[in-house]
């Protein structure tokens, strides 16, 4: 059987970095990973990266500038969202403090389930 719960009581919030940056599971499965980000910085950066995973990030709170692999940056704002092909560069700085963003990524990001059940 597939099915699983994700009860929010345990979807516990865990630090990521001493630059008030915390994250949580929402849920997942093989094939896709669901997380949330709360950056607590005005001003945050996720350098520009990619990786081999689709990836969705929706803005749950504040807003953020996203840098396309095109270069252009693009403001979004709480309800926008934004997706990212399999290694495609992008890049986000927070504008707000305590903008949270709920990202998905398929298929599932293993690197952030281990290191958030790890840590």
């Amino acid at each position: 059987m597939f099915s699983k719960l994700f009860p929010a009581g345990e979807q516990l919030w865990k630090n990521q970095d001493d630059k008030g940056v915390r994250s949580r599971i929402i849920a997942y499965t093989p094939e896709c990973l669901i997380m949330e980000w709360c950056f607590h910085n005005k001003g945050h950066v996720v350098p520009k990266h990619e990786h081999y995973h689709v990836q969705f990030s929706y803005i749950v709170k504040g807003s953020a500038v996203v840098t396309l692999a095109d270069g252009s940056e693009n403001l979004l704002r709480t309800g926008d969202a934004v997706s990212f092909a399999p290694n495609e560069f992008h890049k986000l700085v927070t504008q707000e403090p305590d903008t949270v963003v709920t990202d998905v990524f398929l298929p599932l990001r293993l690197d952030h389930l281990e290191a958030h059940m790890n840590g």
